[in-house]
Protein backbone atom coordinates (compact mmCIF):
# COMPACT_ATOMS: atom_id res chain seq x y z
CA UNK A 1 0.00 0.00 0.00
CA UNK A 2 1.57 3.06 -0.92
CA UNK A 3 2.22 6.11 1.58
CA UNK A 4 1.54 9.58 1.14
CA UNK A 5 4.84 11.74 1.25
CA UNK A 6 4.68 15.05 2.21
CA UNK A 7 6.83 17.91 1.07
CA UNK A 8 10.26 17.90 2.08
CA UNK A 9 10.95 19.30 5.49
CA UNK A 10 13.00 22.80 4.41
CA UNK A 11 15.26 22.35 7.53
CA UNK A 12 16.76 19.55 6.23
CA UNK A 13 17.11 20.96 2.94
CA UNK A 14 18.81 23.46 4.44
CA UNK A 15 21.19 21.61 6.03
CA UNK A 16 22.07 19.09 3.09
CA UNK A 17 22.36 21.91 0.84
CA UNK A 18 25.89 23.17 1.31
CA UNK A 19 27.75 19.29 2.05
CA UNK A 20 30.49 18.64 0.01
CA UNK A 21 32.11 15.16 -0.48
CA UNK A 22 34.89 14.81 1.99
CA UNK A 23 38.77 14.59 0.92
CA UNK A 24 40.03 11.34 3.12
CA UNK A 25 43.03 11.90 5.46
CA UNK A 26 46.22 10.35 4.39
CA UNK A 27 48.86 11.28 6.82
CA UNK A 28 51.52 10.07 4.48
CA UNK A 29 50.04 13.10 2.41
CA UNK A 30 50.28 15.37 5.37
CA UNK A 31 53.54 14.49 5.84
CA UNK A 32 55.06 15.11 2.42
CA UNK A 33 53.25 18.36 3.03
CA UNK A 34 55.16 19.23 6.47
CA UNK A 35 58.71 17.88 4.76
CA UNK A 36 58.09 20.49 2.00
CA UNK A 37 57.55 23.12 4.77
CA UNK A 38 60.78 22.26 6.67
CA UNK A 39 62.70 22.63 3.15
CA UNK A 40 61.75 25.83 2.26
CA UNK A 41 61.42 27.07 5.47
CA UNK A 42 65.55 25.82 5.60
CA UNK A 43 66.09 27.87 2.19
CA UNK A 44 64.52 30.74 3.40
CA UNK A 45 66.40 30.91 6.93
CA UNK A 46 69.90 30.16 5.39
CA UNK A 47 69.62 32.63 2.80
CA UNK A 48 68.99 35.11 5.56
CA UNK A 49 71.49 34.14 8.28
CA UNK A 50 73.96 32.24 5.93
CA UNK A 51 75.23 28.57 7.21
CA UNK A 52 78.27 28.89 9.90
CA UNK A 53 81.14 29.39 8.57
CA UNK A 54 83.11 26.62 10.13
CA UNK A 55 81.22 23.82 8.48
CA UNK A 56 83.77 22.01 6.99
CA UNK A 57 84.98 21.34 10.40
CA UNK A 58 81.57 21.12 11.81
CA UNK A 59 81.03 18.00 9.52
CA UNK A 60 84.09 15.95 10.94
CA UNK A 61 83.17 17.13 14.27
CA UNK A 62 80.78 14.19 16.58
CA UNK A 63 79.20 16.69 18.14
CA UNK A 64 77.58 18.23 15.39
CA UNK A 65 76.51 14.74 14.22
CA UNK A 66 75.31 14.30 17.68
CA UNK A 67 73.50 17.44 17.72
CA UNK A 68 71.65 17.58 14.41
CA UNK A 69 71.52 13.67 14.57
CA UNK A 70 69.33 14.04 17.83
CA UNK A 71 67.35 16.72 16.48
CA UNK A 72 66.08 14.88 13.21
CA UNK A 73 65.45 11.97 15.01
CA UNK A 74 63.42 13.13 17.58
CA UNK A 75 61.34 16.06 14.78
CA UNK A 76 60.69 12.68 12.87
CA UNK A 77 59.76 10.66 15.81
CA UNK A 78 56.99 13.28 16.93
CA UNK A 79 55.82 14.73 13.63
CA UNK A 80 55.04 10.69 12.58
CA UNK A 81 53.24 10.42 16.24
CA UNK A 82 51.16 13.59 15.89
CA UNK A 83 50.04 12.79 11.93
CA UNK A 84 49.34 9.13 12.88
CA UNK A 85 47.03 10.01 16.20
CA UNK A 86 44.76 12.21 13.90
CA UNK A 87 42.92 9.20 13.46
CA UNK A 88 40.77 8.10 16.35
CA UNK A 89 41.06 4.82 14.77
CA UNK A 90 44.27 4.58 15.26
CA UNK A 91 44.30 5.82 18.91
CA UNK A 92 45.21 2.48 20.66
CA UNK A 93 47.00 1.63 17.15
CA UNK A 94 50.43 -0.79 18.25
CA UNK A 95 52.22 1.48 15.51
CA UNK A 96 51.34 4.72 17.59
CA UNK A 97 52.46 3.29 20.71
CA UNK A 98 55.82 2.27 19.63
CA UNK A 99 56.10 5.86 18.29
CA UNK A 100 55.43 7.20 21.92
CA UNK A 101 57.62 4.51 23.38
CA UNK A 102 60.79 5.71 20.49
CA UNK A 103 60.42 8.80 21.89
CA UNK A 104 60.35 8.23 25.60
CA UNK A 105 63.61 6.32 24.52
CA UNK A 106 65.46 9.18 22.10
CA UNK A 107 64.96 11.76 24.31
CA UNK A 108 67.40 10.13 27.35
CA UNK A 109 68.99 8.26 25.01
CA UNK A 110 70.44 11.71 23.26
CA UNK A 111 70.97 13.58 26.82
CA UNK A 112 73.13 10.68 27.55
CA UNK A 113 75.31 10.36 24.21
CA UNK A 114 75.73 14.13 24.48
CA UNK A 115 76.84 13.14 28.26
CA UNK A 116 79.68 10.93 26.83
CA UNK A 117 80.43 13.36 24.44
CA UNK A 118 81.17 16.03 27.07
CA UNK A 119 82.86 14.03 28.93
CA UNK A 120 85.27 12.49 26.38
CA UNK A 121 85.73 16.19 25.67
CA UNK A 122 89.55 18.10 27.22
CA UNK A 123 87.96 21.38 27.26
CA UNK A 124 88.41 23.27 30.79
CA UNK A 125 86.13 26.24 29.47
CA UNK A 126 84.07 27.68 32.93
CA UNK A 127 80.58 27.76 33.03
CA UNK A 128 79.90 30.92 31.81
CA UNK A 129 82.17 30.75 28.59
CA UNK A 130 80.44 26.87 27.96
CA UNK A 131 76.91 29.06 28.01
CA UNK A 132 77.63 31.71 25.90
CA UNK A 133 74.53 33.63 27.68
CA UNK A 134 73.82 36.28 25.35
CA UNK A 135 74.22 33.82 22.18
CA UNK A 136 72.41 31.22 23.77
CA UNK A 137 69.31 33.59 24.66
CA UNK A 138 69.53 34.45 21.41
CA UNK A 139 69.84 30.57 20.22
CA UNK A 140 66.22 30.33 22.41
CA UNK A 141 64.61 33.06 20.55
CA UNK A 142 65.65 31.94 16.85
CA UNK A 143 64.57 28.52 17.78
CA UNK A 144 61.32 29.60 18.82
CA UNK A 145 60.56 31.74 16.21
CA UNK A 146 61.52 29.06 13.52
CA UNK A 147 58.69 27.04 15.50
CA UNK A 148 56.23 29.15 15.29
CA UNK A 149 54.98 28.57 10.89
CA UNK A 150 55.38 24.69 11.70
CA UNK A 151 53.22 25.15 15.11
CA UNK A 152 50.95 27.16 13.09
CA UNK A 153 50.53 24.38 10.14
CA UNK A 154 50.59 21.55 12.73
CA UNK A 155 47.35 23.30 14.45
CA UNK A 156 45.99 23.58 11.13
CA UNK A 157 46.33 19.68 10.22
CA UNK A 158 44.99 19.15 13.97
CA UNK A 159 42.07 20.78 13.59
CA UNK A 160 41.40 19.03 9.62
CA UNK A 161 41.73 15.67 11.99
CA UNK A 162 40.09 14.38 15.14
CA UNK A 163 42.27 12.77 17.41
CA UNK A 164 40.98 11.63 20.87
CA UNK A 165 43.91 12.62 23.27
CA UNK A 166 44.26 16.69 21.91
CA UNK A 167 46.81 17.30 24.88
CA UNK A 168 49.45 14.78 23.77
CA UNK A 169 48.78 15.21 19.93
CA UNK A 170 49.39 19.00 20.67
CA UNK A 171 52.57 18.33 22.69
CA UNK A 172 53.77 15.63 20.36
CA UNK A 173 53.36 19.12 17.55
CA UNK A 174 54.82 21.38 20.12
CA UNK A 175 57.72 18.68 20.33
CA UNK A 176 58.23 18.01 16.71
CA UNK A 177 57.68 21.76 15.66
CA UNK A 178 60.73 22.73 17.96
CA UNK A 179 62.92 20.02 16.82
CA UNK A 180 62.85 21.17 13.83
CA UNK A 181 63.13 24.46 14.31
CA UNK A 182 66.33 23.77 16.35
CA UNK A 183 67.68 21.38 13.58
CA UNK A 184 67.42 24.54 11.07
CA UNK A 185 69.22 26.70 13.23
CA UNK A 186 71.54 24.19 14.23
CA UNK A 187 73.52 24.55 10.62
CA UNK A 188 73.76 28.33 11.88
CA UNK A 189 74.85 28.15 15.01
CA UNK A 190 78.48 27.80 15.74
CA UNK A 191 77.87 25.86 19.11
CA UNK A 192 77.94 22.48 19.15
CA UNK A 193 78.66 22.07 23.42
CA UNK A 194 76.66 19.41 24.21
CA UNK A 195 75.85 21.33 27.50
CA UNK A 196 75.42 24.62 25.34
CA UNK A 197 72.90 22.54 23.35
CA UNK A 198 71.04 20.98 26.21
CA UNK A 199 70.40 24.25 28.07
CA UNK A 200 69.88 26.56 25.09
CA UNK A 201 68.21 23.88 22.25
CA UNK A 202 66.36 22.25 25.24
CA UNK A 203 65.02 24.98 26.68
CA UNK A 204 64.01 26.11 23.36
CA UNK A 205 61.84 23.18 22.60
CA UNK A 206 60.44 22.76 26.58
CA UNK A 207 59.08 26.43 25.84
CA UNK A 208 57.50 25.70 22.54
CA UNK A 209 56.13 22.26 23.87
CA UNK A 210 54.81 23.20 26.64
CA UNK A 211 53.12 26.24 25.45
CA UNK A 212 51.96 24.10 22.47
CA UNK A 213 50.61 21.78 24.81
CA UNK A 214 48.36 24.10 26.81
CA UNK A 215 47.35 26.43 23.94
CA UNK A 216 46.70 23.80 20.70
CA UNK A 217 43.92 22.29 22.41
CA UNK A 218 41.56 24.60 22.89
CA UNK A 219 41.80 25.90 18.90
CA UNK A 220 40.27 21.74 18.25
CA UNK A 221 37.25 20.72 16.79
CA UNK A 222 36.46 18.25 19.41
Amino acid sequence: MPTETGPADPLIDQLVADLRAVRPRRWTREAALLAGLVIVESLLFIMRKDMRPDMPQALAAPAFWWKSGSLAVIASLAAAAMLISLDPATTTNRRLTGLYRSLGIALPVALALGWLIDAGASDTATLSARLQWREGIDCLKNVVLLSLPLVLALGFLMRRGATTQPERTSASAGLAAASIGAFVFAFHCPHDDPLYVAIWYGGAVAVVSGLTRLLLPRLLRW
